[in-house]
C-alpha cells in the first residue's frame, strides 16, 4: 500500500514536497540537470583505456567516467542491454569507488513493512544478488571488490543502522553522499528511460525532467524509513518508507580493481 511521506523543511530552505508519488514542488533550475539526450552519452570527454576498462573525463563536469558492465536502459528491451557508465568518486590502493552516473532501477528499500537496516533489507539483496549477475560477466565480476561497509550514523537522528556486513555493490550513505558530492546540484541524478519507465519519482509527473530521487543506505528517524536525495539534490535525512517507496531510484556503488 502506497503511503505519502509528508517532509516539512525549514523556512529557510523555502521548499516543500511530499514522498512516495506525491506532488512535489521542486527547484527548477536547468543549469543543475543534464539534457536527456546525455542518457549513456559521454558529453564529448576524451576516450582512453584504463586497465581494461573505457575511460573517460568529462572536463566541463570536472568528473571522470568509466564503462562497465551492462544494463537495460534506453527500454528497447529488442536490441540488448546498454553499457553502464560509473562516476569514480575515490581511489585508493588500486582501487576506484564508482557510482553510477544515472539512476537504473525504481525499487523498495525493502520489500514488506518492517524494521529493517541495511543489513537485512531486501534492496541490499538484489543488488548482490540479480542486479550483480545480470550486469557483469564473469571477468568483470571478478573485478568487483568485496567490502565491509555499514549504514554511517545519520547527521540528524540517533536511528541504530545495523550490522556491518560483507558486499559488492551498495548503495552511498548519507556519509559518503555529503562527502564526496559538494553541493546539490553535484547530487542531482538523471534516470534511464527504463528506470523511468519502472516509475521511479522526478518530483513532478507532468515534467519532462529525467532527475529523479533516489535511495541512500542508511535509516533516517527509525528502521522504518531510509535516507534518500530527491531530484533537485538534497539529503533527506528523515528518510522515505522503507517498503512504501518503491518509485525510487536505485543508484548502485562499489569498489573496482585496476
Amino acid at each position: 500500500m502506497k503511503k505519502l511521506l509528508a517532509l516539512i523543511l525549514s523556512a529557510s530552505m523555502l521548499f516543500s514536497f511530499a514522498a512516495c508519488g506525491g506532488s512535489s514542488e521542486s527547484k527548477d533550475d536547468d543549469s543543475d540537470k543534464k539534457n536527456s539526450s546525455d542518457i549513456v552519452e559521454n558529453n564529448g570527454g576524451v576516450a582512453e583505456e584504463n586497465n581494461g576498462f573505457d575511460a573517460y573525463k568529462d572536463d566541463t563536469q570536472n568528473a571522470e567516467y568509466i564503462i562497465f558492465g551492462s544494463y537495460e536502459q534506453d527500454n528497447d528491451l529488442s536490441n540488448g542491454k546498454e553499457p553502464i557508465e560509473w562516476l569514480v568518486l575515490d581511489e585508493k590502493d588500486g582501487k576506484k569507488l564508482v557510482v553510477s552516473r544515472y539512476v537504473l532501477d525504481a525499487l523498495p528499500y525493502n520489500d514488506v513493512d518492517a524494521e529493517v537496516t541495511w543489513d537485512t533489507c531486501s534492496l541490499r539483496n538484489w543488488l548482490n544478488d540479480e542486479f550483480f549477475y545480470q550486469a557483469f560477466t564473469n571477468d568483470e565480476q571478478a573485478k568487483i571488490v568485496t567490502v565491509t561497509v555499514n549504514s554511517d550514523a545519520n547527521p540528524e537522528y540517533n536511528t541504530e543502522q545495523g550490522q556491518d556486513i560483507s558486499n559488492k555493490v551498495f548503495l552511498l550513505s548519507a556519509e559518503e553522499a555529503g562527502k564526496y558530492f559538494d553541493s546539490n546540484s553535484e547530487r542531482v541524478c538523471e534516470a534511464t528511460s527504463y528506470a523511468l519507465a519502472q516509475g521511479v519519482w522526478t518530483g513532478n509527473p507532468n515534467s519532462t525532467k529525467r532527475s529523479c530521487w533516489w535511495w541512500l543506505r542508511s535509516l533516517g528517524e527509525d528502521l522504518y524509513h531510509a535516507v534518500y536525495v530527491v531530484n533537485y539534490g538534497y539529503v533527506v535525512n528523515r528518510g522515505g518508507d522503507c517498503d512504501g517507496c518503491w518509485d525510487y531510484g536505485v543508484r548502485p556503488a562499489m569498489w573496482i580493481e585496476l
